[in-house]
């Protein structure tokens, strides 16, 4: 599970289907300047990400969700290096 760390109000929309990158009107697409690791003192782990758009927001993750993220991010990598030039 990804929670969202925000400061502003933020609707979460459960449930999208595995293509909705063909349906680009259904996101909210951010600008990623950079990124860094966020331990919480009470143990807690998120991945904070500085935005263009928003600002910084940051999106709490537990194995499972960096695991996925992982995955996400391998095949953005694979995709790129078959297609360069198109990143």
């Amino acid at each position: 599970m990804i929670g969202i760390w925000a400061p502003f109000p933020f609707v979460l929309s459960e449930g999208l289907p595995m293509d909705v990158l063909n349906f680009p009107d259904q996101l909210s697409i951010v600008t990623v300047k950079a990124s860094r690791p966020l331990i919480r003192p009470d143990g807690r782990y998120a991945i904070e990400l500085a935005t263009t758009e928003l600002g910084s927001i940051a999106f709490e993750v537990d194995e499972q969700a960096l695991f996925a993220l992982r995955q996400a991010i391998g095949e953005i990598e694979t995709e790129m290096k078959r297609r360069p030039g198109r990143a």
